[in-house]
């Protein structure tokens, strides 16, 4: 009854209340910590910003600049980088067969013995003492 409402309205008002309170003490607090805030010295740190972002993109346009080099078109590059790789492995590779006739042994040494596994390094060559 009307009990029961008087209840809801003072809860209400003591929520509204709290409320107005809190919002009040918030804002005083706000205002306090932007008294700290020198707006000058966050208008100089964008401008010193903006200034770098605009060196920066004046060094990649002058990075960017093509020195008497004809435009190319993508499509016909990618045919002359195709053209060349079907070529490119049917040259004589012989030169290689060179790399067998390496020598095996270690200057200075008779060249008979092999060193035993465990004075082997990781790639196989005699490790250092």
């Amino acid at each position: 009854g009307i009990n029961a409402e008087y209840g809801k309205q003072w809860y209400q008002r003591r929520v509204r209340e709290a409320v107005v309170s809190t919002q009040s003490t918030g804002l005083k607090e706000m205002k306090r910590e932007y008294k700290k805030v020198n707006i000058d010295k966050i208008q100089d740190l964008q401008d010193d910003l903006q200034d770098m972002m605009e060196d920066a993109n004046e060094i990649q346009e002058i990075m960017g600049q093509q020195y008497g080099m004809p435009d190319v078109d993508d499509a016909e590059l990618e045919a002359e980088l195709d053209a060349l790789g079907d070529t490119m492995f049917d040259d004589d590779m012989s030169y290689l067969d060179e790399a067998s006739e390496v020598p095996t042994t270690i200057p200075g040494s008779s060249g008979r013995e092999e060193p035993a596994a465990s004075q082997l390094d990781e790639f196989g060559l005699p490790a250092l003492s």
